[in-house]
């Protein structure tokens, strides 16, 4: 495998690509309904501590979401086709997430209404962008950096709903359907992926070599 050239999938790669857009677009619809409902009907605590109803296509959208990740690791398996180098932030990130996925769907977590419809939105515009990098187009390097934005913008909301989730629970004593040891997974792995985005933000856009490469 070492001495092999590097295999190039491109027609997998593009239709591979296209596919979870079209699946993270339709989940992002499916979604919305039921998330933008209940936060113009009732309020943030609601949104993030009562479960979304098994009854609603939401609820469907919920669990095809968490059988994605399974999938989401052909990914990786793409990379090391390419011989491509597969850093921490990539595996560490599809590793946990279908981990801690499995596990609050199992805990019925409420806050996944939340964590659920921002990962759709996101990888509605972070694979239709790879799926056009795939077919050859190519963008500013704005539109990367707005994508890794938008995916650190995302880790540090789901910080923040969970230490509003944790006020909720342990200060006022509420009634909030996540359990502790979901919660306190949440936090860590949402503020390991805040620190390691944002790390990986400075060295691809904003370190010396990044802004030397920008340059030449």
């Amino acid at each position: 495998m070492k001495n092999k050239k590097p295999y190039k999938p491109r027609s997998y790669l593009i239709s591979w690509n296209v596919g979870l857009a079209v699946f993270s677009m339709m989940g992002t619809i499916r979604m919305a309904s039921e998330f933008f409902f209940v936060l113009s009907t009732r309020d943030f605590k609601d949104s993030v501590c009562l479960a979304i109803n098994p009854t609603d296509i939401s609820a469907l959208w919920a669990c095809l979401f968490v059988v994605s990740k399974v999938f989401e690791l052909v990914d990786t398996l793409f990379l090391i086709l390419k011989k491509k180098p597969v850093i921490f932030l990539h595996w560490y990130h599809h590793a946990i997430v279908l981990v801690y996925c499995w596990h609050s769907a199992i805990m019925l977590t409420a806050a996944s209404r939340w964590f659920i419809m921002m990962n759709y939105a996101v990888h509605s515009v972070m694979y239709t962008y790879y799926g056009l990098t795939a077919y050859g187009l190519r963008f500013p390097k704005l539109i990367s950096m707005s994508i890794t934005t938008l995916q650190t913008v995302q880790m540090i909301v789901g910080v923040y709903i969970s230490c509003y989730v944790a006020l909720v629970k342990w200060y006022y004593h509420d009634v909030c359907h996540q359990s502790d040891s979901n919660l306190l997974f949440c936090f860590g792995i949402y503020l390991s992926f805040a620190v390691l985005f944002m790390n990986f933000f400075i060295k691809s856009y904003l370190s010396k070599g990044a802004l030397k490469k920008k340059d030449t």
